[in-house]
């Protein structure tokens, strides 16, 4: 009975000190409030009545007294470049590099997302020199990769390889890097070579082949270093081993291989190479570039065997394509001449679609090959090998 009343004495005090707790808070949630500059309240306004320039300029009076709001302004610049207003973004985050008290880390950041809007706006100058300036500062270095790999897409970019060899040593050895730096002397060579200064390019391909010996595109080059000096005997012996090698390169080099068995008066040696390695392989780019000079060194009868012989080993609408195109040549007014069109009409448009390559990282598709992924700038991301024929091979290895 005695706790009993003991326990209403104390039961309104608890209320009580509750009530008072609350009531401090709430004071404190004004005072804080109100301690707030005007500018915050008028730039929040501004939002909400989508006036973005005006809310700038508010936000900017409120980051010369207040510190806490850094954070909303990366999120307002990260707003607008979402949004693709990178001129405001670009206001967003000078007005932050402007103040003279930021922290390091936080200026750091400004000057990284300063660059990217300057890159996303398409001023290359302009966000080439932010990088280089937020490389140089001694006090930066959690940001330093990522400007490090801006200024190499700057520089591929605009094709200013030197400069982007310059970067590319300064980074991490991965395998893709040491990929992109060959190339760069690959891109470099084949300046030079434009220019006929052929002792730079010797350079650039012997550097391009030292940081990757089993380059492809480095012997394609060769070659054609070799050939473009008249040394097309040379030329062709480079080729000739690329191809027992790497197999794989041979759809890259068969027209090189083939003018090079013209230039040396030898078209029939090289109608062989292609039809054998045609029979091999069934490749695409192998069967145009055989057609192709079958048509100025072979002999008509022999055409029409041969195809049905490809078709016969690799069966594939580009092969069928191409053989029911010779018969309706040979006898286009029969009856089966004309079924033969119907046909080819019906898989033409589907052996188009087939007739392309596409990027092993991203997916885009193209109609010629590209050592370097127009979409997502990988280098050596397209297989060499055409849709049908990537198609087929991963049907091959379903069955298995």
């Amino acid at each position: 009975m005695d706790f009993e009343a003991w326990w209403w004495l104390v039961l309104p005090l608890f209320f009580g000190l509750g009530w008072l707790a609350r009531s401090s808070d709430a004071r404190r949630q004004i005072k804080e409030t109100q301690e707030l500059p005007k500018s915050y309240f008028k730039g929040l306004n501004h939002l909400l009545n989508e006036e973005p320039d005006q809310a700038i300029d508010a936000l900017i009076d409120v980051a010369r007294v207040d510190t806490g709001t850094i954070d909303l302004y990366f999120a307002l610049g990260n707003l607008f470049t979402t949004r693709g207003e990178i001129e405001r973004a670009i206001r967003v985050y000078q007005s932050l590099l402007d103040r003279p008290d930021l922290p390091d880390d936080s200026r750091e950041a400004a000057m990284s997302k300063l660059g990217t809007a300057f890159l996303n706006g398409g001023l290359f100058d302009r966000a080439e020199a932010t990088f280089k300036a937020l490389l140089d500062d001694p006090k930066a270095s959690t940001m330093r990769a990522h400007a490090q790999a801006q200024l190499l897409h700057i520089y591929q970019s605009q094709q200013e390889w030197q400069q982007a060899i310059g970067v590319a040593r300064t980074m991490n050895r991965a395998v893709e890097q040491t990929i992109a730096l060959s190339h760069f002397h690959c891109e470099l060579a084949i300046e030079a070579m434009a220019r006929q200064d052929y002792l730079m390019a010797e350079g650039e391909l012997d550097a391009a082949l030292e940081l990757r010996p089993s380059s492809i595109r480095g012997f394609v080059l060769r070659g054609r270093w070799y050939s473009a000096q008249g040394r097309v005997s040379e030329g062709l012996a480079v080729w000739l081993g690329l191809a027992k090698s790497q197999p794989a390169a041979v759809p890259l080099l068969v027209s090189d291989v083939m003018s090079a068995y013209e230039s040396l008066g030898t078209p029939q040696q090289g109608l062989h190479f292609l039809y054998e390695e045609l029979m091999s392989t069934g490749s695409v780019d192998v069967l145009n570039t055989w057609l192709t000079a079958h048509a100025k060194h072979g002999q008509a009868p022999e055409l029409l065997p041969q195809l049905s012989a490809v078709f016969a080993a690799h069966p594939s609408l580009n092969a069928l394509d191409k053989l029911l195109s010779q018969r309706l040549s040979d006898d286009a007014s029969s009856e089966a001449a004309r079924e033969d069109a119907l046909i080819q009409q019906l898989i033409k448009k589907q052996v188009q679609q087939l007739s392309k390559y596409r990027c092993a990282h991203c997916g885009f598709e193209a109609a010629r090959y590209y050592w370097q992924c127009p979409a997502c700038s990988r280098w050596e991301s397209y297989p060499p090998k055409r849709l049908e024929e990537l198609n087929k091979r991963e049907r091959s290895r379903v069955q298995m």
